[in-house]
């Protein structure tokens, strides 16, 4: 069953352009004179805000129509969203990173990546499946490292997403272990952390390292972002989460993320 939000929609010519993300809704948050959305799968919609307030859309799989400015044209829930079961665990599970010989071998290993991925696919998904064939055909134990961009960056820029992940190697190079990030997407070689996030920090600030999701949550506007690494079984931020405050932890890949990654991404 749809239920439409009860939103003054714009009309047929703008509609009709309209990015469409269809994702259920991560949190919401309140930035000057509007909310800003952010979606599950890292796309964010700017509403005004109203006296009729924003209505509670948790658990739900919204359609969103999206101006070019990322403004919310319209939203209605198509179904409930998917509950995934909980994954428990008492205690962090050990986790030891594959290092790498030297950044030769990084190197090929990033060509090798996967390149047949869907223009308009989503981050999470490209990394989890370049995480999970390099593990399936190689052996290689990746990170995913996480860079959240705080609400008061994303409202200043007009940035359309509030993360972006990617592969992480630990690489031997000069007698000590360096990071490197693969993302095939934005990038022809390896890169340190910093040369990447500058690729979408465009103030240049280095971003913040935490291990706690809550610390970005909270949202210090100081900060233009956040940094968290994990292991590479995390798929999305709500992994990370999840982690912290309800002690779920994922310890191998689970078949049906594999499975929504290709069929979305790939």
């Amino acid at each position: 069953m749809k239920y439409l939000m009860t939103f003054c929609f714009l009309f047929t010519p703008l509609t009709l352009l309209a990015d469409v993300v269809r994702s259920p809704i991560h949190s919401v948050e309140k930035i000057n004179s509007h909310y800003l959305i952010k979606f599950q799968n890292g796309r964010v919609g700017f509403l005004p805000i109203t006296d009729e307030g924003m209505p509670n859309l948790k658990g739900l799989l919204i359609e969103a129509k999206l101006d070019k400015s990322h403004s919310v044209i319209s939203l209605q829930s198509v179904q409930t969203a998917r509950q995934d079961q909980p994954i428990e665990a008492t205690e962090p599970p050990p986790y030891e990173a594959t290092v790498i010989g030297d950044l030769n071998v990084a190197t090929q290993i990033f060509n090798r990546l996967n390149p047949n991925y869907k223009r308009a696919s989503e981050c999470f998904n490209r990394a989890h499946v370049w995480a999970s064939e390099e593990f399936k055909k190689n052996h290689i134990k990746s990170l995913k490292v996480f860079v959240l961009f705080t609400a008061s960056y994303i409202d200043r820029v007009r940035l359309k997403w509030w993360f972006h992940v990617a592969p992480l190697l630990k690489v031997q190079e000069g007698g000590h272990v360096e990071k490197r990030v693969l993302d095939f997407t934005f990038s022809n070689r390896p890169l340190t952390i910093k040369e990447w996030t500058d690729q979408f920090v465009f103030s240049k600030r280095p971003c913040l390292a935490t291990k706690k999701f809550s610390e970005y949550d909270v949202n210090p506007q100081t900060e233009d972002c956040y940094l968290m690494e994990s292991s590479m079984y995390h798929w999305m931020p709500d992994d990370l989460k999840a982690q912290e405050l309800q002690n779920r932890y994922k310890t191998q890949f689970y078949t049906s993320d594999i499975q929504a990654a290709y069929i979305q991404a790939f």
